[in-house]
């Protein structure tokens, strides 16, 4: 009785199984629909990085990945699932080398060179305010390479959780060429320009608040166009082209790749595999296969 209650359980594990493993290839409608959802955000967020800081070959891989995710789009349209789930995967595995690529040739290289440039000028100027910026910016470059490295070592079945790994690193790099903007900006501005150095009014104190809504991203440009007018600094690196970068936006020097890959796009559906000849399809008649006498 034991043995046959070992069985049975037994049997119950194996089905159970089998039914998981089946509703793991089959994917269904709300399940298509979020990963369309997640490709969709990862195509836009790799669009602003390629868009400003792209290769020629990091352009062609946005817009093949652009492709897939189209066809895919098509295919849900159709409730084809099945096709749907394999375009996404596909735009996802080109997605994959572009974000890896472009996280550490552009993202953390330039952020380390940036720091790097700027270094000598805010150890000189011995502002401990700037030192401090700059020494943040180098721990978000340290984590941004601990992101890559995770996400190049993580599961290489799991697309989406590789990706995000990459944007955060991006996101990281991003940071620490900001703390590497405003350590630069710290180190030339004046003591008397300081904001904790000055003498404020009663009207200064009362209208505090509608100075304080100026932007963080106007309000870094604007200094940084002020200190390089007065030649306190000279720009080594296209520093506005960064900064536009640092808040997720396309420089108005670069154009969106993503944009122009739309007008690229086709509806042609990819060609399926092609039967054998030598082994007909089931639903379709064999001619040389001899046909049976009628039943009588």
């Amino acid at each position: 009785m034991r043995r046959l209650n070992k069985l049975f359980r037994f049997l119950l594990v194996i089905a159970a199984s089998f039914t998981a493993a089946l509703q793991a290839v089959t994917p269904d409608q709300g399940f298509v629909e979020k990963i369309i959802g997640d490709n969709r955000y990862f195509m836009e967020f790799a669009n602003t990085c390629v868009s400003n800081f792209g290769s020629p070959e990091n352009e062609k891989s946005l817009k093949e990945a652009n492709q897939h995710y189209f066809n895919a789009n098509l295919y849900y349209l159709e409730s084809n699932y099945v096709d749907a789930f394999k375009e996404i995967r596909l735009s996802q595995e080109i997605l994959l080398d572009l974000y890896y690529d472009i996280l550490q040739k552009r993202y953390i290289e330039d952020s380390r060179a940036l720091l790097d440039m700027n270094a000598p000028v805010i150890i000189q100027s011995k502002d401990r305010k700037s030192a401090l910026f700059l020494q943040l910016g180098y721990r978000d470059v340290e984590v941004a390479r601990q992101f890559r490295d995770k996400g190049y070592n993580y599961n290489r079945f799991l697309f989406s959780n590789k990706i995000r790994y990459y944007i955060d690193g991006i996101k990281r790099a991003r940071r620490a060429k900001r703390f590497a903007f405003l350590s630069l900006i710290e180190s030339k501005t004046p003591i008397e320009d300081k904001v904790e150095y000055q003498t404020q009014t009663w009207d200064e104190a009362r209208n505090k608040e509608e100075n304080e809504k100026i932007r963080d991203y106007e309000r870094v440009k604007n200094n940084m166009i002020n200190q390089i007018n007065r030649k306190l600094y000279t720009d080594g690196m296209n520093f506005f082209l960064h900064h536009d970068d640092n808040y997720g936006l396309i420089s108005g020097q670069k154009r969106s790749i993503l944009k122009d890959s739309f007008k690229e796009l086709t509806t042609k559906r990819p060609e399926k595999k092609k039967r054998n000849p030598d082994y007909p399809a089931m639903d379709q008649p064999d001619e040389n296969k001899p046909k049976e006498a009628p039943k009588k």
